[in-house]
């Protein structure tokens, strides 16, 4: 079922855009490019190797502004702008699209993919296509996945085993799943925008989150975090979609030029997470932040007690069944 802008919301995104109208009326098509993270990330510089590649292609033709830092919403409301044409591309967590296809919530289940290469192998491959397929009657079409990489816990408080986050409050993303994973660990979960995050910790209105450690370096969220567990117990893929409309309106050869721009931006993004993750560890130690390493045992025991999360996305996600049958066979191979 389409979800519909608000009237504020439409206006917001109009006042946002009228220097940019200007700057772009001279092309033929213009896109208007929207993430999450500020620009001094890898997500920030893979938006502008995309938009060279695009403009450079074209000759000019299309023109690509990019608006970083959730400058025109939250990652929720982009996604609506996406689908309503209000915005020509996007790039977000997986988590923001599952209020248009609930099944995208596979991607935040606890300790699915066991390392970096089987997400890809999974996400460039049929599972990618048959995932980002229902999006289509959505009026999205998804190109490829970048990602932030693998989350780690953090907190105001030691994390060695669930038993540790009873009776703490914990920011989650928008996503059932999420919030069920750390019901499942004896926190409560508390909805925080993104943005909204970085003062939330430090007043006080939660006790810890998770995210990547590129993710915790860019917000600098160490800042206001005594302690991270190096879980690796989730990844946090970015969906990169495009509103249909406007795809299908360009000519051929540069819709085949956009999706293999978005298909080459996902491995340059890659590459500059992995690159910068070297550092990112030793950064954080040296900001005060307690780092803590899991044992063999304490992983098994965090596995185990996010068990029922599993059942619980299969009984209230029935549509994402298939896809996680997809992921269990590929363990296989």
């Amino acid at each position: 079922m389409n979800r519909i802008l608000t009237i504020g919301l439409l206006l917001t995104l109009s006042v946002s855009l009228i220097t940019t109208e200007g700057a772009l009326a001279a092309s033929k098509w213009n896109i208007k490019f929207g993430h999450d993270q500020p620009e001094k990330s890898p997500h920030h510089e893979s938006a502008l190797f995309l938009k060279k590649m695009i403009e450079e292609g074209t000759n000019g033709e299309i023109k690509v502004k990019i608006f970083p830092s959730q400058i025109l919403g939250t990652g929720l409301q982009m996604v609506e702008m996406v689908q309503a044409g209000a915005l020509e591309m996007l790039a977000i967590p997986t988590s923001n699209v599952q209020v248009l296809q609930p099944a995208f919530q596979i991607f935040d289940l606890p300790f699915l993919f066991p390392d970096k290469e089987f997400f890809y192998r999974l996400a460039n491959g049929k599972f990618g296509e048959a995932i980002y397929k229902p999006l289509l009657k959505k009026n999205i079409v998804g190109f490829s996945f970048w990602e932030s990489g693998f989350k780690q816990f953090t907190g105001n408080f030691p994390i060695h085993s669930p038993d540790d986050y009873k009776g703490h409050k914990i920011r989650v993303m928008p996503a059932p799943v999420i919030r069920e994973q750390f019901k499942a660990l004896g926190a409560s979960p508390v909805p925080i925008d993104f943005h909204e995050l970085y003062n939330a910790l430090q007043q006080g209105v939660v006790d810890g989150q998770e995210n990547p450690l590129t993710t915790i370096v860019t917000m600098k969220f160490y800042e206001v975090q005594k302690y991270m567990t190096l879980s690796n117990h989730a990844f946090l893929g970015y969906v990169l979609i495009a509103n249909k409309d406007f795809y299908n309106s360009l000519p051929d050869k540069y819709q085949k030029l956009v999706r293999e721009a978005a298909i080459k931006s996902s491995a340059h993004q890659r590459g500059l997470i992995q690159k910068r993750e070297k550092g990112f560890k030793e950064k954080i130690r040296k900001a005060g932040v307690k780092i803590i390493e899991l044992t063999p045992e304490q992983r098994q025991a965090f596995q185990k007690a996010v068990e029922p999360v599993y059942d619980w996305f299969v009984k209230n996600v029935p549509e994402g069944k298939p896809y996680l049958d997809m992921v269990r066979s590929a363990y296989q191979k």
